[in-house]
């Protein structure tokens, strides 16, 4: 049997692996999976919403600023409970078609105005996991290069993420665009880390190889931001699932 046929069977019958809602890939935005998933438990204290809350009003900030559009109102808001989050699952296998989570995931989830708008925070660590916004196409702004756009990407990474000059280098690097031609479309840069299922145990598995994705459009502005690398290589020491 196939892994993606496994998965798709855990899923359906342990319903452990929790997603909120897809990613964007270069062929476009992912749907969101079947909401057959087993509950979070526990609130989220005011705390972890507070410092969740300050974590992403900051990763935004960048974004606009690095995009010209500062002074719009940030329209996210915490979720009293904890989610699962979109894009982060460790499961391990006793059966061909049975399977246990490994990791409680415990992530203060936001909703924005509109379906497309959401927003992910590690309640430990208080690290943007992951955010989409809605992009204004009344308004598209003036083209950039790609090189102009791949430099704002980047600022924006640094900014947001301060290791990622010290972990790029174990990533692959996908940079991609999705549109009718260069400059007229939205790019999404990707880095995967393709070397973690090796470090695994036998029969522990990842729903996605952890990864960080920037989507951005021809004219810079930022609207959306993943990151599972941390989340993951955390789970390896705190949960000792090396191999």
């Amino acid at each position: 049997m196939t892994k993606n046929i496994r998965i798709t069977a855990v899923i359906a019958i342990v319903a452990i692996i929790g997603v909120t809602y897809g990613i964007y890939t270069l062929s476009g935005h992912k749907a969101p999976r079947e909401g057959n998933v087993a509950p979070v438990e526990g609130t989220v204290s005011q705390a972890e919403l507070d410092r969740a809350t300050a974590s992403l009003k900051s990763a935004i900030n960048v974004a606009d600023q690095l995009s010209g559009t500062t002074g719009t109102s940030f329209t996210f808001q915490a979720q009293p409970t904890y989610g699962h989050y979109g894009n982060f699952g460790l499961v391990k296998y006793v059966n061909q078609v049975k399977g246990v989570g490994l990791v409680d995931e415990t992530a203060v989830t936001f909703h924005g105005e509109t379906d497309n708008d959401n927003a992910e925070v590690d309640s430990k660590t208080g690290q943007v996991i992951s955010f989409h916004r809605s992009i204004d196409h009344t308004n598209p702004g003036k083209e950039k290069t790609q090189a102009e756009i791949e430099t704002t990407m980047r600022i924006f990474l640094n900014e947001v993420y301060p290791d990622f000059k010290q972990v790029e280098p174990t990533l692959t690097f996908s940079p991609g665009i999705k549109g009718v031609r260069l400059n007229n479309g939205n790019y999404f840069f990707d880095w995967e880390d393709n070397d973690y299922q090796k470090q695994l145990p036998e029969g522990v598995e990842t729903e996605r190889a952890p990864f960080i994705q920037v989507g951005i459009t021809s004219s810079g502005y930022i609207f959306s931001y993943n990151n599972t690398i941390d989340i993951y290589r955390n789970a390896l020491k705190e949960f000792n699932l090396t191999q």
